[in-house]
């Protein structure tokens, strides 16, 4: 089977994510392409909310170029990047058509059986998809994200999308065996273990994790289009005895006091830890976020006013914008244990081989034409890549 895997914006994590998709495909002997994009523009991106750019060609050449894989990269059109710079909302119809003349070219010489996608959600994606369905109606897509325990270092693959979009959001969780619930609980408190918080108490405030709003969990599977609009709902429908605590996303770099509703009884907490937060409140309440998720594993109600990959289980409560958050939760620890089993087994472990870099570049330099890139430009962004990863740990 011809497999074309695409993702048109490959940081460090999303690069060694398509490579393990890649990896499993080919174990299953089928032939792989990697499609990737040097340079794409977007209008917002997470904690960006204004138009921009974003150059993939480093993490091109030190991720996917020295893979065993064959990639295609859509050239970065620098005369498209500096009309967009300027005047973005024009440009974006030419690079329409310039990235669709790039798509058409690979998916008619590739002609692939079936398409593996990052997400699929944001706009920068879809003409791609709206293209892929066009040349072919019956185009088999495999949907990837990041997965839940944890986000980082898993992943899930669904035939219809993601998030609230995808099969299991619709998959009521089926029962499970008294050894299958047995290993549940085990693997909760292995978990908690990791971050020292096996000590769940109830210290009766409302936790309120908050999201990015330019995430596609918003844009797309929320009432509540900003942060403060739910936090302003929260303020009248948590009731008026109980505190809150909220917490911005990591990446948001909005001011705390931006956010707070006039005269308000919340407090926001960056400082304290996300899993002590969670496993000190009385519940929690959220839109999406997978940190509800992560809050079934320390047993407390969780409730949500979004819709998302729990939408058809019971283990979330979903709310009403009318219904006023109860002080007596009615709500079942089995249902959650449901939950958690069926989304373990979808999550798959992202276990990437140790690559050794020179090694891949010496093996490939004898057919220049496949690495597409000069060895010094490879070297050089390899380097770069280094750098970055250094620094960021610091």
């Amino acid at each position: 089977m011809r497999v074309l895997i695409y993702e048109p914006m490959p940081d460090i994590q999303r690069a060694d994510t398509i490579l393990a998709a890649a990896r499993k495909e080919s174990e299953l002997g089928n032939d792989i392409l990697l499609l990737v994009e040097e340079e794409v523009q977007l209008l917002t991106r997470n904690h960006i909310s204004q138009p921009h750019s974003v150059n993939c060609t480093n993490i091109i050449k030190a991720k996917i170029a020295t893979s065993e894989f064959n990639f295609t990269a859509l050239p970065r059109n620098k005369a498209l990047a500096k009309q967009f710079s300027t005047n973005p909302q024009k440009a974006l119809n030419d690079i329409k058509h310039y990235r669709s003349h790039c798509f058409q070219k690979v998916i008619e010489s590739f002609k692939p059986e079936k398409i593996i996608i990052w997400n699929g959600l944001p706009h920068y994606q879809q003409d791609f998809i709206d293209l892929s369905r066009r040349m072919n109606p019956n185009q088999k897509f495999s949907f990837m994200e990041a997965g839940w325990f944890p986000q980082s270092g898993t992943y899930y693959e669904d035939p219809l999308g993601v998030n609230a979009q995808s099969s299991i959001s619709t998959t009521k969780p089926k029962s499970i065996s008294s050894e299958e619930r047995q290993n549940i609980k085990q693997w909760k408190l292995t978990y908690r273990g990791k971050f020292e918080d096996n000590n769940i108490s109830d210290n009766g405030y409302v936790f309120i994790p908050l999201q990015l709003e330019t995430d596609t969990n918003i844009t797309k599977f929320s009432p509540f289009r900003t942060m403060k609009s739910f936090l302003e709902w929260a303020e009248y429908h948590v009731p008026p005895n109980i505190s809150i605590i909220t917490r911005q996303h990591p990446l948001d770099q909005s001011s705390p006091l931006d956010l707070l509703p006039n005269s308000s009884r919340m407090k926001i907490d960056n400082k304290t830890p996300l899993h002590q937060l969670i496993s000190k409140s009385n519940c929690v309440l959220g839109i999406n976020s997978t940190v509800l998720l992560e809050s079934l594993i320390y047993e407390k109600p969780v409730y949500t006013v979004g819709n998302g990959i729990f939408s058809r289980s019971d283990a979330i409560i979903k709310v009403g914008l009318d219904d006023m958050i109860p002080t007596i939760h009615l709500y079942s620890v089995e249902r959650q244990e449901e939950l958690i089993h069926l989304l373990l087994q979808k999550q798959k472990n992202l276990t990437p081989p140790k690559t050794y870099f020179l090694k891949n570049i010496l093996s490939h330099t004898r057919n220049q034409k496949r690495l597409n890139y000069s060895l010094c430009s490879i070297i050089l962004a390899a380097i770069k890549i280094w750098i970055k990863n250094k620094l960021k740990a610091l």
